[in-house]
């Protein structure tokens, strides 16, 4: 029983027929004439840790030939994310647990710590600056608090450089999604008119 019609199902292409427009799959968890509504490749960061290249294959355009090799955090930025956590800044998703010290706040933060570096492997900037080397840091929002980062991109690391409290609440929304209104003159009719 499934709260909505639609399933989902990791398949193996076996066949394409292009003259007929037909994909053969084997593997499928669904009843003949069960329609089927889009088809995406499997992606490797959709199962960190699980990605087995020797029975998956990917297209060219999702593997991780791009991530950053590694991600480290400048000692003030580490402290200052620790600081954050204790605050709650990093909540829902990281609630601190028995208090400031202890292996649950230890174990909650190692977790937040391994979350942002795996973003920040995938190179979170806009695709025209990806492969590229930065000095300016770059900022991103993580739950409540804003990371900013640095790229060189030669020897692949990211250096998280400073992590601050955000206030979401200052964001705008479209549709209940906070959004930065930075640099955007109007919404209109949840469309964005820049500058």
């Amino acid at each position: 029983h499934r709260p909505n019609p639609i399933g989902l199902s990791l398949v193996r292409i076996v066949g394409v027929d292009e003259k007929e427009k037909r994909v053969m799959v084997e593997g499928v968890d669904l009843v003949n004439g069960t329609p089927v509504y889009d088809i995406k490749p499997c992606v490797p960061w959709d199962i960190p840790g699980h990605f087995d290249k020797s029975t998956l294959r990917v297209p060219h355009w999702v593997d991780q030939n791009d991530t950053l090799r590694e991600v480290t955090f400048a000692p003030a930025a580490l402290r200052s994310l620790r600081e954050n956590y204790a605050k709650g800044h990093l909540s829902p998703l990281y609630e601190p647990a028995g208090g400031t010290n202890g292996e649950d706040f230890e174990r909650g933060l190692d977790s937040a710590v391994r979350t942002v570096k795996e973003i920040l492997a995938q190179d979170p900037r806009a695709s025209a600056r990806r492969g590229s080397s930065q000095k300016d840091p770059y900022r991103c929002l993580f739950c409540g608090v804003q990371l900013e980062f640095v790229v060189d991109a030669e020897v692949g690391v990211v250096e998280v450089v400073g992590v601050g409290a955000f206030d979401l609440g200052s964001l705008g929304s479209v549709d209940g999604v906070p959004i930065a209104t930075e640099g955007i003159v109007a919404i209109d009719e949840g469309e964005f008119v820049g500058r």
